[in-house]
């Protein structure tokens, strides 16, 4: 919408008077208006949104009645209209973060993922293959003791510990190894590139072979390593899959679809996978997303998916996804319970992302705030590298592959401790 804007002009009266010996002039003048400031762009960028969440947000409906120029910024607004009761992931990005995340497949960081074992212990899950930490020969169960001299509590978050989001920060970090010795790199926050499948590899199970696939986040780059992964499942004859998505906090809808197709095979191709159901305001943007036609598809008639409070987003969709058309397992805990989407509007060097839509099967299944419920309930084997067939979550897979029959069913409390991102750190589940 244009502003209009009112040009009030000098209006000048000009009274001669005669004077006896001469003349002069006296001018009248009528003081001119002042124009209202120019709002900033915070002022726009705020206006903007509040525009969006009148119209797109989920749950509309649910917002409080508000000025929004009782606001400095876009983030007090959203934090303010967002339905706390079930909305905890709608956010506001910087542009050049948003996108270099979710289309380059990087982000700025060190590089590595971390969780905490029943002690309050943090231990490394996993470490890219760009991150200065990789070289040095850190992998998955080394347990960090200090940062920059500092000693490790139980359950300390240590994100304010590693230095602000900019490239340059330096930390020294200290583990203990799995051998029990100890250890101190130093290491500098950059550009990150990631690799989204973390593990890929066969198990020979008498005579099926089947095969492991971890995959770390859904990232338009993470398209091409799954090609990659599926010819070769497809060429060593894998029929059966385990899927391990334990700490996958989700991604573009897209690479969903990709995954869930390449698992489900051509014979489902065409057919509903997902469907977006927005707002009574935006119902002509329902969508059905369906399965696509991929070359190294498996076809398979069950997978195992080992899950945690960590999956969340589009890997709760894969598997809530495929559940009507195969036979689908959960081992190792509950998911996070994200049944809902987003889109994303750009406005100067925001992003906003707010909750658009919600999930739903082909069966009209979705709204599983509290997770998709696990099958079988394993702890996360810290200690352990994904592919060790002591690993409790796959050792359970494996077990339950071959014979059948969960080796631990029933609901349990959730046993898996994970840090608290926020935003795109909630999908990219790394610092």
């Amino acid at each position: 919408m244009k502003r209009m804007r009112y040009f009030f002009g000098k209006i000048s009266l000009f009274l001669i008077l005669l004077v006896a010996g001469g003349s002069f002039f006296i001018t009248s003048c009528k003081k001119e208006k002042p124009l209202p400031p120019e709002p900033s762009v915070e002022e726009k960028a705020r206006d903007e949104l509040y525009k969006i969440m009148q119209d797109w947000y989920l749950w509309y409906d649910k917002m409080p009645e508000v000025n929004p120029k009782d606001f400095k910024n876009p983030q007090e607004l959203l934090d303010t209209l967002m339905y706390k009761p079930l909305d905890k992931w709608s956010f506001i990005a910087d542009k050049s973060l948003f996108e270099s995340y979710f289309q380059a497949g990087e982000y700025l960081g060190f590089g590595y993922g971390y969780s905490y074992d029943e002690n309050g212990d943090i231990f490394i899950t996993f470490v890219f293959k760009d991150s200065p930490l990789y070289p040095d020969g850190v992998r998955r169960g080394w347990k960090i003791t200090a940062i920059d001299g500092h000693a490790i509590t139980p359950y300390e978050d240590i994100q304010p510990l590693m230095g602000d989001n900019q490239a340059g920060v330096t930390k020294t970090l200290t583990f203990q190894k799995p051998d029990q010795t100890s250890t101190s790199f130093t290491v500098t926050k950059d550009t990150i590139k990631i690799n989204a499948v973390l593990v890929q590899d066969t198990l020979h199970l008498g005579s099926r072979i089947v095969g492991h696939l971890v995959f770390q986040t859904f990232v338009q780059t993470a398209n091409a390593e799954l090609d990659s992964v599926f010819r070769y499942f497809q060429s060593v004859g894998v029929n059966d899959l385990i899927v391990d998505l334990r700490y996958n906090g989700g991604g573009s809808m897209d690479v969903a679809v990709k995954l869930a197709s390449l698992i489900a095979g051509t014979s489902q191709n065409g057919k509903n996978f997902i469907s977006l159901k927005h707002n009574d305001k935006r119902k002509d943007q329902d969508v059905d997303l369906n399965f696509t036609n991929e070359t190294y598809a498996l076809s398979l008639d069950r997978a195992v998916f080992i899950t945690s409070r960590g999956s969340a987003s589009a890997s709760e969709a894969v598997i809530n996804g495929l559940r009507p058309y195969m036979n689908v397992s959960l081992i190792g805990d509950n998911t996070y319970g994200k049944p809902v989407g987003m889109h994303s509007w750009i406005y100067a060097d925001y992003v906003f992302v707010p909750v658009s839509f919600r999930l739903v099967n082909a069966s009209g299944q979705g709204d599983y705030f509290d997770g998709l419920p696990a099958d079988d309930f394993a702890p996360d084997g810290l200690q352990y590298a994904f592919s060790d067939r002591n690993e409790p979550r796959l050792h359970d897979a494996i077990e339950y592959i071959e014979t059948g029959v969960y080796p631990n069913p029933g609901q349990k409390k959730s046993l898996t401790i994970i840090p608290q991102w926020k935003g795109i750190q909630a999908e990219i589940g790394a610092l």
